[in-house]
């Protein structure tokens, strides 16, 4: 009995390493997670993430995406400030899993939506750190 429950612990730890391994390698292509959306007038939830709208200048706009690209685990994806669509790629803190995040200049501001690249359900993790990145930069 002992012997077994050996075997299923050991076997349940390879397929930890497994899946750790695994997330931490994924891919964001540039291609499908550089995108525009469909900005709302409002902040709102959406399936795996958060989207939220506020009023700003250009200045605003900069100061935000420099807050986003100077946080933890976060790397630019694609886009410039110049080009008013910047997208970045952050990571869970523990095992590694990329969130994505596009903020895209608008005629009255900005939006920024964050969403999960892996699962269905991010627990409001975008949400607080949008809404932390969008306090950072003044603009909350």
């Amino acid at each position: 009995m002992l012997k077994i429950a050996a075997i299923i612990a050991i076997v349940t730890a390879l397929a930890a390493l497994g899946v750790a391994i695994w997330v931490r390698n994924i891919s964001v292509p540039v291609a499908r997670y550089h995108e525009r959306f469909e900005v709302l007038q409002e902040d709102r939830l959406s399936q795996g993430g958060f989207v939220a709208v506020r009023p700003t200048d250009d200045e605003g706009f900069a100061r935000l995406v420099e807050v986003i690209a100077t946080s933890p685990r976060t790397t630019s994806l694609a886009g410039r400030v110049e080009e008013g669509h910047v997208s970045f790629v952050t990571r869970t803190r523990v095992m590694g899993f990329p969130d994505v995040t596009n903020v895209t200049r608008t005629e009255r501001g900005l939006a920024i939506r964050g969403h999960l690249v892996v699962g269905k359900g991010d627990m409001g993790v975008n949400r607080r750190r949008i809404e932390g990145w969008l306090a950072e930069a003044g603009l909350s």
